[in-house]
């Protein structure tokens, strides 16, 4: 059995207009200054207390701000100016690899379960994913245990599994796991960061990953 764990923004879709929306309107709520755009694209992957806590200090009212994304998110989903955006081919690949008799797919991300379930179900893709490991079930990146709890529930072992992302959290969460890992050049990070960050192979179209994979998982 080969496990194949994909990072959700970034890689799977765009979501720039979301986060982006939605720090400005909470960071207003709570009267305080919005970051810059590159600073808060430059987290993505963490989980989103961790990320709030990194652009907003410490003593903001992190719990708080939150629970105002949570309330937020649904409403942003619903306009189509904001809504999550597949990559072009994703989709297709998705449905080819999850097709596999001998392939189990999972997902490692920085959302809740709560707030991906809803994202995948609008794109038809909870069907895909045998496993989702979330920011409610592991540690923020890149702390391995997203990976290693994937691994641990579907049995499969590090030398069957890869994963594949687009930050340097990723690389480093995949490094830590004992994983090999999959850098694409269309998210968030660059990709000699994704490089120097342990990435063993670099994407730069959805065509390409899908070589890619294929030639990871025959080393």
């Amino acid at each position: 059995m080969k496990l194949i764990i994909f990072d959700f923004d970034g890689t799977l879709v765009d979501s720039r207009s979301l986060i982006l929306e939605s720090h400005r309107i909470v960071f207003a709520e709570f009267q305080l200054p919005a970051p810059p755009p590159a600073t808060s694209l430059a987290l993505v992957g963490k989980s989103l207390n961790v990320i709030l806590t990194e652009l907003a200090g410490p003593t903001a009212p992190i719990s708080e701000m939150v629970r105002a994304y949570d309330l937020l998110l649904p409403q942003l989903r619903a306009d189509a100016a904001f809504a999550e955006r597949p990559f072009d081919g994703v989709g297709d690949l998705l449905h080819e690899l999850s097709s596999s008799p001998d392939t189990v797919l999972g997902l490692a991300t920085g959302h809740r379960t709560d707030t991906v379930a809803p994202a995948l179900e609008e794109l038809r893709w909870d069907g895909h994913f045998q496993n989702i490991q979330a920011a409610d079930t592991a540690p923020s990146k890149p702390h391995p245990g997203m990976l290693l709890q994937a691994m641990a529930a579907t049995g499969a072992t590090p030398g069957d599994t890869i994963f594949i992302g687009d930050t340097t959290f990723d690389m480093e969460m995949a490094r830590a796991a004992g994983l090999r890992s999959i850098g694409v050049a269309w998210g968030y990070h660059e990709t000699d960061r994704l490089m120097a960050a342990g990435a063993h192979r670099i994407a730069t179209a959805v065509d390409e990953l899908r070589d890619c994979i294929r030639s990871v998982m025959d080393e």
